[in-house]
């Protein structure tokens, strides 16, 4: 493209070393937080790149803080989708080329795409940017100057498969800790926020998180583990003297929490009360939370909160905390067929979900107390 600044040499003479970089990765929480060890190793290799991150509206404060990003670019496809059906194609489709304009004037040399969509690729070849690495998941790799071939998510985690993108580049690294930062003010809100409800310092903090995020839409019930086991939990760690419990839960949870709340009556019930950064602030300050797996375990995992996490159709040696063993536990049965969640498919279940109604809340509770002890 012509006036498009070349790559510059790297320092050891291998390589290219590009100045403009674009890491896109439109999903949820779970998977944007195991991006975040990608964008740290493009840093230390690069550290004089320009890296901007392009995600959704709902991630996007996740990134808001990271130190190693110099931009956030928000894509948000429904609200394309709606402009299609409510406005007109045309007036969408000025609007996404408006967008892809802005983007194309910024002149992005190399694209990191996690996306496994050809629509993205397509966008990302709009853009101009002349070098785009990305996994060809079902042939979407179209767009992509350099595929990786990938059938799913199966065998390591998914932390692991991102890096394989970046061996593409010739880049690795030892340290792969997920990251997210909670500025001074957050950590402050957090800590009056907590004095507010009579919190004293030094009570054990306990947070429970019955739902599961929303990345999975109508499908997260089929993973998540029943409110009253929660309750259950709930009930035998408030006889433990000290003991503080904070019920977590964004706006599609907000049936899961009053069942709790009703068997727990002391229980401080923050569902559906926090942004998504008020949220992680608060999980900085428990010594243990209990959840499902999802989104709301890696935010966990991420601030350095021991977690005691519930597996069921889902596997944890995929998609489980991506933390020293140590301060993580999972909790799962295996009544001969899970995990049962392959190349991100979830079958029909012919035993009403074994897996996860097997799970008895002394053994979930057993966890949580083994790791306030320790």
């Amino acid at each position: 493209m012509a006036g498009r600044p070349p790559f510059r040499r790297g320092a050891s003479g291998g390589g290219v070393t590009p100045q403009r970089v674009l890491i896109v990765n439109p999903f949820g929480i779970g998977d944007v937080l195991f991006t975040t060890p990608v964008i740290r190793a493009l840093r230390q290799a690069w550290p004089q790149a320009y890296l901007a991150f392009l995600g959704n509206r709902r991630t996007e404060p996740l990134l808001r803080h990271n130190p190693h990003v110099n931009e956030v670019v928000v894509f948000e496809k429904d609200e394309f989708r709606q402009c299609w059906r409510h406005e007109s194609p045309w007036a969408c489709l000025r609007r996404l080329w408006a967008w892809v304009r802005e983007l194309r004037a910024k002149r992005f040399e190399l694209a990191l795409d996690f996306s496994f969509n050809s629509r993205v690729g397509f966008l990302l070849w709009l853009m101009g940017i002349p070098r785009r690495v990305g996994f060809d998941y079902r042939r979407r790799g179209l767009f992509l100057t350099e595929r990786v071939p990938l059938a799913g998510f199966d065998d390591k985690p998914v932390v692991d498969y991102y890096f394989d993108l970046l061996a593409e580049l010739g880049i690795t690294a030892a340290d792969r800790h997920l990251e997210v930062v909670v500025p001074p003010e957050l950590q402050r809100w957090a800590q009056k926020r907590l004095r507010e409800m009579g919190i004293r310092a030094g009570e054990a903090l306990v947070g429970l998180i019955p739902g599961g995020g929303a990345s999975w839409g109508t499908s997260a019930s089929l993973r998540r583990w029943h409110a009253e086991g929660f309750a259950a939990v709930a009930q035998r760690l408030k006889r433990r003297p000290g003991m503080q419990l904070l019920l977590f839960g964004d706006h599609a949870d907000r049936e899961l929490c009053p069942p709790i709340v009703s068997l727990v009556p002391d229980i401080h019930d923050l569902c559906d009360q926090l942004s998504l950064m008020e949220f992680v602030a608060l999980l900085a300050q428990c010594r243990v939370v209990v959840c499902n797996d999802g989104g709301p375990l890696h935010l966990a995992v991420a601030v350095g909160t021991r977690t005691v996490s519930v597996f069921g159709p889902v596997s944890e040696q995929v998609y489980g905390p991506y933390a020293p063993d140590g301060a993580h536990r999972v909790i799962s049965y295996d009544p001969g067929c899970r995990p049962c969640y392959q190349r991100f498919h979830l079958p029909p279940c012919p035993i009403d979900r074994e897996c996860l109604r097997r799970i008895t809340a002394d053994d979930v509770a057993r966890a949580a107390e083994e790791l306030l002890a320790a």
